[in-house]
């Protein structure tokens, strides 16, 4: 693994870590997503849309 993924995964441990329950609801889908396609939650995260990457940092800064 790269340091560029450990630091990744280290933000978005970070994220789920110190999340609002507003910002844990939309990580909830994520996650699910993730269950049901089989991918690691990381992969599903790095893939979102901008526009769920925009929810997520406005849901985050609450």
């Amino acid at each position: 693994m790269s340091h560029i993924e450990r630091d990744f995964m280290r933000q978005v441990d970070e994220l789920v870590l110190s999340a609002s329950p507003q910002l844990q609801a939309k990580l909830a889908e994520i996650d699910v997503a993730a269950q049901m396609s089989g991918r690691t939650f990381y992969d599903v995260y790095s893939a979102l849309s901008d526009e769920d990457k925009r929810q997520i940092v406005i849901l985050a800064k609450k």
